[in-house]
């Protein structure tokens, strides 16, 4: 259908479903018809046993009550439903009826509802059972993943797994928006069994873990999405990353980063609809195109890009349709790494006790910062003479700040951070007895609402 330089001039947005387009040679294409990856010696499609069988779901309409019929007996045929009721009301047509696709949407979709600590468990959970797919039962050692995380504390990543394993024993994965209207949604356990054991001492019989058993449902669908076979890996970019959205949209643009829109396109460079956007993600109905921007894609954007171990950047673009706006366009670009070993500086360690008392403090608190953080905290401090013991006030108001649920979360930590040095953000309402390993000092509390509006008033 597509030869070089043959493009489509224009895309699906603001379009309804299936509706044709010219290409700059002069042909009309439709741009939702899937192509197959596979195909016979005549050109035809071959679809797989399983998309056969979606298809012929669909086709059928199929009920709720066929799919709880099947729960108990075969975990597959289950899913396969399961996918066909989704695309009832979702059609997800850029996926056709790829399973890898269908999975991966619902996974992620379902994550959407995860905290942090949560996400960076389930990650952990999918890597280990695409890296497992046989085993039966599950354990998992978060030593296993200092090597992957980048938590500047250790500690952090045992408190991460700990916090994550509990709230996950009263987590199901909710599947809405099913039937042919759209109005139901099941529930659905993932495990059958899932403990956390607390580890004492720095013996390996003595380490902390996870084990689990995963339930039929929950492993078919997993080994099914081609998101498990990256999730290992990825803690080394998602424990740098901070937000539901920000975390789900760098699991979105991993998955699309080899994309093509149609077979002559540019990898990586797609377009979505708003309304889309929304139900992947989901964003309240409520969000205009300006709430999308500053709420969900530029601290993605900004946190993304600067992670170094992250292997792409991306960009967005809002496309209008008749003046209205109807979708965004994303470009993924792959890194290029190169390292001049002449023009590589190695920075002399700072030796100031104030920034082993500032690294010290954060640690206690299990506040994730790098070195590189920490070092731009001191400099901060030292340039307005500040000491252990004011820092250690502020890095306490600083922690509960970020524990503030009520709060948006905090995007820029040094930043955020720095300013509550330089302002010397510190209300008294009442006072604490406390001590630390500086001095004896009167702790504060603090009102953070006033405290948040004197940061932005600045």
């Amino acid at each position: 259908m597509f030869n070089k330089n043959n493009e489509p001039l224009t895309d699906t947005l603001g379009q309804i479903e299936h509706q044709t387009v010219h290409t700059t040679q002069g042909q009309i294409v439709d741009l939702d018809e899937v192509q197959a990856e596979v195909v016979d010696s005549n050109g035809l499609a071959v679809a797989s046993e399983d998309e056969q069988q979606l298809k012929e779901y669909i086709k059928k309409a199929i009920s709720i009550d066929s799919l709880v019929e099947t729960f108990n007996d075969n975990a597959h045929t289950t899913l396969l439903k399961l996918l066909a009721l989704q695309d009832n009301k979702h059609p997800l047509k850029k996926g056709g009826v790829g399973i890898a696709y269908r999975t991966d949407a619902l996974i992620m979709h379902c994550k959407m509802e995860f905290t942090a600590d949560e996400n960076i468990v389930f990650d952990a959970i999918l890597g280990t059972m695409s890296s497992f797919p046989e085993s039966k039962s599950y354990r998992i050692e978060p030593a296993n993943f200092l090597s992957h995380s980048k938590y500047a504390n250790p500690k952090y990543l045992y408190s991460v797994f700990s916090k994550g394993t509990k709230k996950l024993k009263d987590r199901h994965l909710v599947f809405e928006d099913l039937g042919p209207n759209g109005e139901d949604e099941i529930s659905v356990p993932w495990f059958n069994i899932l403990r956390y054991h607390n580890g004492k001492g720095n013996s390996s019989e003595n380490s902390a873990y996870i084990e689990f058993v995963p339930s039929d449902f929950f492993k078919d669908l997993a080994l099914c999405s081609q998101l498990v076979h990256g999730a290992y890996g990825a803690l080394e970019v998602t424990t740098q990353l901070q937000g539901k959205y920000t975390i789900a949209l760098y699991w979105f643009l991993e998955n699309k980063k080899n994309y093509k829109e149609y077979p002559t396109a540019t990898p990586g460079v797609f377009s979505i609809s708003t309304e889309e956007l929304k139900h992947q993600f989901s964003i309240p109905e409520s969000y205009n195109a300006n709430d999308i921007k500053r709420r969900v894609l530029e601290p993605a954007k900004k946190s993304i890009n600067n992670v170094e171990e992250c292997d792409f950047t991306f960009d967005y673009s809002l496309r209008k349709v008749t003046g209205e706006s109807a979708g965004y366009l994303f470009t993924i670009k792959s890194k290029q790494y190169i390292e001049n070993a002449e023009t590589k500086m190695i920075e002399e360690k700072t030796t100031d006790i104030l920034y082993d008392q500032i690294k010290m403090i954060v640690g206690t608190f299990y506040i994730d910062l790098s070195d590189d953080e920490i070092e731009r905290v001191y400099k901060r401090a030292k340039a307005l003479n500040k000491d252990g013991m004011y820092m250690t006030q502020i890095i306490m108001a600083f922690k509960q700040r970020l524990d503030d649920t009520n709060l948006e979360p905090v995007e820029d930590k040094v930043g955020y951070l720095c300013k509550m040095i330089e302002q010397g953000n510190v209300m008294p309402q009442r006072t604490i007895q406390n001590r630390n390993s500086f001095n004896t000092f009167m702790q504060n509390e603090y009102d953070y609402d006033e405290l948040e509006k004197r940061l932005l008033d600045n």
